[in-house]
């Protein structure tokens, strides 16, 4: 029996979440029902990798390359597409509205769109149209119960609707990784992610002149960073708070931080919370990030703390204490129950849309 193809389109190899579970579904094409193909916007970007059947563009927008996808479409008789970002995905639903093509798609949502869609007017906006349109997708992939909650909110049908939480490689992530602490007896805290303003880093960055014997290593890039140095210059954090820029490898840092902070204003289901949950450094987080309350597990065992506010933090890290090998970290057991690899990810993917086409 021919395999259906089926084309993931990504906006670039930007280091982020829905990029890297975009990238790990087709990274694989052993024992797969579909041809899997992957077109690629703009072919710059740190998770640039080496996937079978890749059409790489260097265009600036989405909207510039549509043209050229309607022809890779067309030429390589496409019948399913694989979207994650709001804005492809509108622009996927608007042309197969229009008969431009006539795809089964495919939307995996990010993010809660309450929040990721509503702080700019051009964001509202497009949050507008999404919800206008995303009921013509065929399948709607969810991450977590509080986006699948909301998405019956918003009146998305359930029988499109799907939940199919993050994947990670847990024997992967600790294969080989050796705790690296860095100098001084003081509290670790780690960040890695994207320097942007979901993550909320600068909602947090001040309260670190009110604690002594800390110090918080940030892992990633984004728009964001000049804002954080001036904030770090503003209050003299420079003893307290390092900046790594991008690691392909973060894994070392975080295996030998006593915890990681991740300070969103909002999320889908955060990939660097698995991570370090896998290489077992506790996570603190604020409330805002609803998706960890289907963690009930590492909650109840205080493996994941969520908190109300800064106050709340501020009095968090004041207690706080190194972690009792801090002069020689060794690897902590893995925090996680029951995750998913990538492997069931994918094989767990393709059922539904095998089933659901």
């Amino acid at each position: 029996m021919k395999k259906k193809n089926i084309l993931g389109v990504l906006p670039s190899y930007s280091a982020g979440g829905a990029e890297k579970i975009m990238l790990i579904y087709f990274s694989s094409i052993i024992k797969r029902p579909f041809s899997l193909n992957l077109f690629v916007v703009n072919k710059l970007g740190p998770f640039k990798t080496n996937i079978y059947n890749t059409i790489e563009c260097s265009y600036k927008r989405f909207l510039y390359s549509v043209p050229k996808l309607l022809i890779t479409i067309k030429k390589k008789n496409i019948e399913i597409i694989f979207s994650t970002f709001p804005h492809i995905s509108i622009i996927l639903l608007i042309t197969k509205m229009l008969k431009l093509h006539n795809c089964k798609i495919v939307i995996r949502q990010p993010n809660m769109l309450s929040s990721s869609l509503n702080t700019s007017y051009k964001l509202k906006f497009i949050k507008f149209i999404y919800l206008k349109v995303i009921n013509k997708a065929n399948i709607i992939i969810v991450t977590s119960k509080a986006m699948r909650k909301e998405a019956y909110e918003y009146k998305l049908k359930k029988n499109k609707l799907f939940l199919l939480p993050n994947p990670v490689n847990v024997l992967k992530i600790r294969k080989k990784t050796v705790p690296r602490r860095t100098k001084g007896y003081g509290l670790k805290l780690v960040f890695v992610g994207r320097l942007s303003f979901q993550k909320g880093l600068d909602r947090v960055l001040e309260l670190f002149s009110e604690l002594n014997s800390i110090e918080f290593l940030i892992i990633g890039e984004g728009n964001q960073k000049e804002t954080l140095k001036n904030i770090i210059t503003k209050h003299k954090l420079q003893s307290k708070v390092s900046f790594y820029g991008f690691m392909e490898n973060p894994y070392s840092l975080v295996a030998g931080a006593d915890y990681f902070l991740l300070p969103s204003r909002w999320e889908g289901l955060p990939n660097c919370v698995l991570e370090s949950l896998a290489l077992g450094t506790p996570v603190i987080s604020f409330k805002d990030v609803v998706s960890l309350k289907d963690f009930s597990h590492n909650i109840k065992n205080k493996t994941i703390t969520l908190i109300e506010n800064k106050n709340s933090l501020l009095k968090l890290l004041k207690k706080l204490k190194p972690r009792k090998d801090y002069l020689k970290p060794q690897l902590r057991k893995s925090l996680l129950t029951n995750p998913l690899n990538e492997e069931d990810y994918r094989n767990k993917l393709d059922k539904i849309i095998l089933k659901s086409l």
